[in-house]
């Protein structure tokens, strides 16, 4: 069921029912619960108390967010759990302090707009519909009280409102916009030459003392790394649909008390003319055009002739059949209740003035059992399912946590078996170790140090993990004959890397004393690339010509040569090797005369002030507001 929440949520407001209701039971605290004092503070903002738990649940949605822009799991060498948790707490004080300036400024959500917006979560709704039901009962599951929820949603509206506030201030003139696109169209004229690392010699054997040395000055780098094997209990919704034992009767109950949503549904034929606008002359226009329908002049002929809607007025104003929930609610209630053949009175929408005849009736219809069954049989067997699956998650939840040194309990409660993994570290595992929340929950210090049970985890899958530790094993430094062929392909390399640094530095000392590069270039051509024009944007405009990237970073960065001068600098890239880099000339382009591509640029150039006014205004509210932080409480 949270995994359906996910995928039917989209837009802004499916970060906020993620952060509310995907994390079960995330505002329980374990902690707080065995240690009965008050819950950990991980930072106070003009007095407010941001909890360590808001952290940790910060921290694993920006995890999940991550994680999705590789594909699911978080390389290794990209970020690290420190790193993430501390853009966690940031993103909480931010937020914070957002909030106290908007509640300063009078920012309010009226509960008409949040009405609005529940009634437009996915997750929520049936059939097209918003479903109270469902909204209690998803909320239920999760054990969320509604006017939590949408004190929360009201919340985040009033935080967006701010942003937006703020951001909308950040607006560049449109000379700006030229200027950013001559400059995004910038051409560089530069020539460079790689000297890669394999070229060099490498020593064949690294002497003994050396090895040792960089063994015992590095011994972290051959440590091997904490290893966990854990027991848990995995509730899968799949398995679960699949025990559903569901009998013809069942169906046929089910056919029977829900009949309505096996209808198909009332359709009017309807045909319309709209006169666009909202003022007086609109609604004289409608009123005239009605009066010429009454005195008998032929409503299609009026359409094609008068109608601001160029879809519908070539056919006379009709808009085919129309269903309860196609058209606006206003337009869509005068419909319904009009009899077949009456033109109603002018209607005002937002998209202006209407008068409209339904032209022909087809009235709801049951539809028959046999043509119906599957549906029935389905929509039957996932509401089990559902209720089965809120009935054990609660179960395993609430067993897990009040007994907290085993998942015994939740095992006889829910039928889950208990099942073991096999050795994992923090950073990769197989099985359901293979999922990086998994092992930031075993590695948890209320898990790995204290010994307890785990909070709830989600998986992709949309099944449900608590877990508790088995088995531990602590780090080692592995033994220097095991290492001591790694120590040397290292220092190898390293040597490798500074030879081909040090042959680039002497072209650079070359290069100062008047020697041009074309000279240079004779003597390796192979090594040189000369005089490209490249395209800051595009990169060389030779498509055959390749430039690293880290190279062309640097390329742009460069000062303009001033006359005939030539600016040289050198770059270490990946895998060792160094690039000398000359740049010859910089050519500014004229900004672009084409409307799109001038507000493209401002577009762009929107985007980054707005981000730039916010980033100040934030800025701003730190350096006004009392902040302490409490690093140690996340360890």
């Amino acid at each position: 069921m949270l995994q359906s929440i996910r995928d039917k949520a989209s837009g802004w407001l499916a970060y906020v029912i993620i952060g509310l209701i995907a994390i079960p039971f995330a505002l329980w605290g374990l902690g707080e619960y065995f240690g009965g004092a008050g819950p950990l503070v991980a930072a106070e903002v003009n007095g407010q108390e941001i909890p360590v738990r808001l952290v940790h649940q910060e921290t694993r949605a920006q995890r999940d967010q991550i994680a999705n822009m590789f594909g699911g799991e978080i390389p290794a060498d990209v970020f690290d759990e420190r790193a993430i948790r501390e853009a966690a707490l940031e993103a909480l004080i931010e937020r914070e302090l957002l909030r106290q300036a908007a509640e300063d400024a009078g920012f309010r959500a009226s509960s008409r707009g949040v009405v609005r917006e529940i009634q437009a979560i996915p997750a929520f709704r049936e059939n097209g519909s918003f479903s109270p039901e469902r909204y209690r009962t998803v909320l239920e599951a999760q054990r969320i009280a509604p006017g939590d929820f949408e004190r929360d949603l009201a919340q985040s509206i009033v935080l967006a409102q701010i942003r937006q506030s703020v951001q909308a201030s950040g607006d560049p003139p449109m000379t700006r916009a030229e200027e950013f696109d001559r400059l995004r169209n910038q051409v560089r004229v530069a020539s460079w030459g790689i000297f890669a690392a394999a070229e060099f010699d490498r020593p064949e054997v690294v002497e003994d003392e050396a090895v040792e040395a960089f063994y015992r000055d590095n011994q972290e780098r051959f440590t091997t790394p904490e290893r966990l094997r854990i027991e848990y209990l995995r509730l899968d919704p799949a398995a679960l649909e699949v025990a559903v034992d569901i009998t013809e009767e069942d169906v046929r109950e089910h056919y029977q008390l829900n009949a309505q949503r096996y209808e198909e549904p009332e359709l009017r034929r309807v045909r319309q003319i709209l006169i666009d606008g909202d003022g007086a002359d609109a609604e004289s226009r409608i009123r005239e055009l009605r009066d010429r329908i009454e005195a008998g002049e032929d409503f299609a002929e009026l359409a094609a002739e008068h109608s601001d809607d160029s879809l519908s007025a070539d056919r006379g104003g009709d808009l085919g059949r129309i269903a309860r929930g196609d058209l606006d609610r206003v337009l869509e209630t005068v419909i319904f209740s009009l009899p077949e053949g009456l033109v109603s009175q002018p209607v005002q929408t937002g998209l202006g003035w209407h008068v409209v005849e339904v032209t022909e009736i087809e009235e709801s219809r049951r539809q028959p059992f046999e043509e119906v069954r599957e549906e029935v049989e389905r929509d039957l067997r996932d509401r089990r399912a559902e209720q089965r699956q809120i009935q054990v998650l609660d179960d395993l939840l609430s067993q897990s946590f009040e007994n907290p040194d085993s998942l015994g309990p939740a095992s006889a409660a829910t039928g889950l078996e208990i099942r073991t993994t096999d050795w994992f570290t923090r950073e990769s595992g197989e099985g359901v170790a293979e999922y990086r929340g998994v092992r930031e929950a075993a590695f948890s210090p209320a898990v790995r140090r204290d010994g307890r049970n785990s909070e709830a985890v989600d998986l992709p899958d949309g099944s449900t993990v608590v877990l508790r530790l088995e088995e531990r094993q602590e780090p080692s430094v592995r033994p220097l004959e095991e290492v001591a062929g790694e120590i040397r392909e290292i220092l190898q390399q390293d040597a490798a890397a500074q030879a081909a640094r040090e042959r680039g530095e002497e072209v650079l000392e070359t290069l100062a004393d008047d020697r041009r590069v074309t000279e240079l270039a004779e003597e390796e051509p192979e090594r040189w690339t000369l005089s490209a024009a490249v395209n800051r944007a595009t990169g060389p405009e030779d498509p055959e010509t390749e430039l690293p990237g880290t190279l062309l970073n640097r390329l742009f960065q460069l000062r303009a040569p001033r006359g005939d001068e030539v600016v040289t600098d050198g770059v270490q890239l990946a895998g060792g090797d160094f690039a000398v880099l000359v740049l010859e000339s910089v050519r500014m382009l004229e900004a672009s005369e084409a409307v799109e591509d001038l507000n493209r640029a401002a577009d762009d150039l929107q985007v980054a002030y707005s981000s730039a006014e916010l980033r100040a205004y934030l800025a701003w509210l730190e350096s006004q507001a009392d902040i302490r932080r409490f690093p140690e409480n996340l360890e």
